[in-house]
């Protein structure tokens, strides 16, 4: 008796075969009526459910067999496996020559008749065998051998079944694990977002009080600070109204006190402006720009008659927001204007020329340089253009800081807080303002608004 022979791709069989977990695992009912079932058709006392792997053939399930497993040299479902598509039936083999000196003949349990059908799975290897066997000769009829593949067949399904199970109690297993993780992350995520909030909403109490603050502040600016400006500026008119002898250098004195007044009054004005366009949150309304525009050339209404200046505006859109900070902001974009006037080459101041206009955009249309405050698919820029000094578009940046001039006092009088406030507004209105301009050449300064979305279903 020689041993059987190895079946071709033997490492990958027997791979799959360890894929299943099936070896020296418990007896199961399901097994054990395959091979109660498969005895009783071929009139066998004994029926195997027999798992070959490297060094022995283990019995899943042992009808008539008080046995576990055997060596794989003394196997017959070691020769069964080699041709997974063929049955190995042995009428009697005490005169086959490959099994004749067997144990498992010569001795218990006495193998004379062997019938066996591999067991082969989805990929094509023979894991093992479904067989029958006898102690005397015997021969299977064709019913019985498609009986036998039947059965082998739903052994081979039990398997599968089983991988499944187990595949998706790991599943399971990670889906726990995952939840339990993801429970974790979300308890560590609440903890976090609750201590932000409380420090979010300390945070809000101090930005409160600090807003009280400024208010207070603002309270003061209005009336205790410029009360006594105006008293050092009522004392100077009467200083020079009575003194009338005095010297021409002493008037001078009281000239530049009233003026250095006059400054510190108008910038303490312009800052409890800004503070106040920082700080508010008025309720916003559907404005139309074309009336804020017209109310803010009213105020300008006596430096337009005396500098000669002409305003041409276009049709511009209606805007829910602020009429106040609005009207503001065109107000001190015009009032640049008509302040930095440019002379002609004989040193003639030009009359201001201004136009206002107004174009839809898309978010694409953006110069890079432009970041607004609230990304929208579409925006209102309102183009207000002068023929004014300009400027180098080099000091872009600087023009919107509080305090930043590019002119002397002695050239334009300012406080130098007016772009900062136009600034501000787009910004309360999440948009930008921007400019382009060349030296000589005049400015234009450009009002990016977010389209609302009323306004795009209107048009």
């Amino acid at each position: 008796m020689g041993n059987p022979p190895t079946p071709i791709e033997e490492g990958s069989r027997l791979a799959t075969l360890k894929s299943y977990d099936i070896l020296d695992s418990l007896p199961e009912a399901d097994y054990d009526a395959i091979t109660q079932v498969a005895a009783a058709i071929c009139q066998t006392p004994i029926s195997l459910i027999s798992l070959v792997d490297d060094k022995r053939q283990w019995f899943k399930s042992a009808h008539g067999l008080n046995k576990k497993e055997t060596p794989r040299e003394f196997a017959f479902c070691a020769h069964n496996i080699i041709d997974p598509t063929t049955p190995l039936i042995v009428q009697d083999s005490r005169q086959d020559a490959r099994f004749a000196g067997n144990p498992l003949v010569t001795g218990d349990p006495h193998i004379v008749f062997y019938a066996g059908m591999p067991l082969v799975d989805p990929s094509g290897y023979a894991l093992g065998s479904l067989c029958v066997i006898d102690n005397k000769v015997r021969n299977l009829d064709q019913t019985q051998v498609d009986a036998l593949k039947v059965l082998a067949q739903q052994v081979v399904k039990l398997l599968e079944l089983r991988k499944a199970n187990a595949a998706l109690k790991e599943s399971e297993e990670r889906y726990r694990t995952l939840s339990l993780e993801l429970d974790r992350q979300v308890q560590h995520r609440t903890e976090e977002l609750t201590a932000a909030n409380e420090a979010l909403s300390e945070a809000n109490t101090l930005l409160s009080r600090s807003n009280e603050n400024l208010q207070q502040f603002a309270y003061v600016a209005s009336h205790d600070l410029q009360e006594p400006l105006r008293k050092i500026q009522q004392f100077g008119d009467l200083l020079k109204s009575q003194f009338i002898a005095a010297s021409e250098q002493e008037l001078v004195y009281l000239e530049r006190m009233q003026s250095a007044a006059g400054r510190m009054s108008t910038l303490i004005r312009d800052l409890l402006s800004l503070s106040r366009i920082s700080t508010r949150r008025d309720a916003r309304v559907t404005i139309s720009l074309n009336e804020t525009v017209k109310m803010a050339l009213l105020d300008l209404d006596l430096v337009m008659q005396e500098t000669g200046a002409t305003v041409h505006v276009g049709s511009l859109p209606t805007f829910s927001g602020d009429h106040a900070q609005l009207r503001r902001l065109f107000q001190n974009l015009m009032s640049n204007a008509l302040k930095f006037r440019r002379a002609d080459e004989s040193g003639n101041l030009i009359a201001p020329q201004i136009q206002i206009n107004a174009h839809l955009i898309s978010e694409g249309d953006l110069p890079p340089t432009v970041k607004p405050a609230r990304t929208a698919t579409a925006y209102h820029r309102i183009d207000v253009i002068d023929n004014g000094i300009g400027f180098d578009e080099k000091y872009l940046d600087r023009i919107f800081q509080v305090f930043q001039r590019l002119h002397g006092r002695n050239e334009y009088a300012g406080t130098g807080i007016g772009l900062a406030i136009c600034e501000k507004v787009a910004a309360n209105h999440e948009g930008i303002l921007w400019a382009s301009s060349q030296l000589g050449l005049g400015s234009t300064f450009f009002v990016y608004l977010p389209v609302q979305t009323e306004s795009l279903e209107a048009s």
